[in-house]
């Protein structure tokens, strides 16, 4: 039977909200432009890892027990395809963080730089996209969080949230957001733990779901592309690059980073398979919660949804911020005063908008189908640059446009069908390298 709240439940959830508005009136004082906007480039190891993780976690306990619904242990996948990412990562880290100097505050600005105007405009068009798809992702996993254990409606439960994450975001900027993480990601990793205790003690799962191979190779190979892509198409977590106060404690941050999140990554497995195992017949996009509801024993129901809200928030925060920052700085070179208050106003509407999508949109898996397909496009991008420091604007402009056709095609097809599956990964990274080819035989006929 489903637990509803108890008044210790909701002296935690209402606790956690307050400490969150506490953090953002603390770092307020006495802040610095260069504060609000990047962190001043302060953050150690720690910061770096905690911020860095909790973005980067946001729906995805959700998104992976619904996917585990449909594939079982074969979803984990997805997390093998991330740590891989993140290893090929560190080296480019570094060499960013190097290059960027201190005058990076955005993914766009590495391509204006390095290769030009017009590139840079384009990507941070698709870097503005891919920040509205995340928080969407993430409002639609947070509000159904909220409203399935509040029982207040579902606009009601966006606005809330969205408003308590503008309240500190406004408050303090970045600092806000690199403090709060620090606080949500260690808040999720203690009580993910305790509840793994909790729901695996004598818990049986069936040897059917632990197929490793059971999606099939076509959408294990879209989860690892998505995985190995992610870091590399993840504005956010260029900005965590920025800010980390030199290269040896990015480096660190780094592999702290891969360390923790594989830990997370084992936990979040048992707790899904374990969930699925209970309640193997109900709607998998609020399966961890109704597992939460069900199997909590009467007063940790409350730390339950705090971990889910720590996740989420550390990511809405982070994506209404970058999406904000790559609007404003990637389009207007003046004083950083201005350059602050023209953040604030894009923030404030950036929420209004999403709340509003999300009230009309909200299938989560769909969703975060579509957002992995246009990260690879960026991605693919980001490494060719890599790869070949040389490579010319026009080359990156056709490989974008061409990845971008290839994956909206498939995208329409898909949705004219009616289904939308890690297929689409797969076609956005085959478009982009074709895109990338015909762009370099056009450089090298026109040189």
């Amino acid at each position: 039977m489903v637990q509803f709240f108890t008044s210790v439940d909701y002296i935690f959830v209402i606790l956690y909200f307050v400490i969150l508005l506490w953090i953002g009136y603390k770092f307020s004082r006495k802040e610095s432009e260069e504060d609000f906007l990047i962190g001043g480039r302060k953050l150690g190891a720690f910061s770096t890892m905690t911020t860095m993780n909790a973005s980067k976690i946001g729906a995805i306990p959700m998104i992976f027990v619904a996917l585990t619904y449909a594939w079982g242990l074969s979803a984990v996948w997805f997390f093998i395809g991330v740590i891989l990412g993140w290893i090929i990562f560190i080296p480019f880290a570094i060499f960013l963080k190097k290059k960027s100097g201190k005058r990076f505050y955005t993914l766009a600005h590495y391509f204006k730089h390095q290769f030009g105007r017009k590139v840079g405009i384009m990507v941070s068009i698709l870097s503005i996209l891919l920040m509205i798809i995340l928080l969407l992702n993430n409002l639609i996993a947070g509000t159904k969080i909220f409203s399935f254990f509040i029982g207040s409606t579902f606009w009601l439960s966006a606005i809330i949230m969205v408003g308590i994450v503008l309240a500190y975001l406004l408050l303090a900027g970045y600092k806000a957001v690199a403090k709060t993480d620090t606080f949500q990601f260690s808040a999720m990793i203690i009580i993910l733990a305790i509840l793994v205790f909790l729901f695996f003690k004598g818990s049986i799962i069936p040897t059917s779901e632990l197929d490793l191979f059971k999606a099939g190779i076509p959408t294990i190979l879209g989860f690892f592309i998505a995985g190995i892509f992610f870091p590399f198409a993840s504005p956010d977590l260029w900005q965590r690059v920025y800010s980390a106060k030199d290269k040896k404690s990015l480096f660190r941050g780094l592999v702290l980073s891969i360390i923790i999140y594989a830990i997370f990554a084992a936990l979040l497995t048992l707790l899904a398979l374990t969930v699925k195992s209970q309640f193997p017949l109900i709607d998998p996009d609020i399966a961890l919660i109704h597992g939460f509801a069900n199997l909590l024993p009467a007063g940790l129901l409350g730390l339950s949804v705090i971990l889910l809200f720590a996740a989420i928030m550390s990511s809405i925060d982070t994506y209404v911020f970058t999406a904000a920052s790559s609007i404003v700085q990637d389009f207007y070179e003046g004083p950083k005063k201005k350059v602050v208050e023209y953040m604030k106003k894009s923030m404030f509407l950036i929420a209004i908008i999403i709340t509003f999508i999300a009230i009309l949109f909200q299938n989560l898996i769909i969703a975060s189908f579509v957002l992995v397909a246009f990260m690879t496009v960026l991605g693919i991008g980001v490494v060719a640059t890599w790869i070949k420091p040389t490579i010319k604007e026009r080359t990156l402009i056709i490989g974008l446009i061409i990845g971008l056709l290839g994956l909206l095609n498939f995208l329409i097809i898909s949705l004219i069908k009616g289904e939308i599956t890690p297929m689409i990964v797969i076609i956005s990274l085959i478009s982009s390298l074709i895109g990338l080819l015909i762009g370099g035989v056009v450089s090298l006929i026109k040189k």
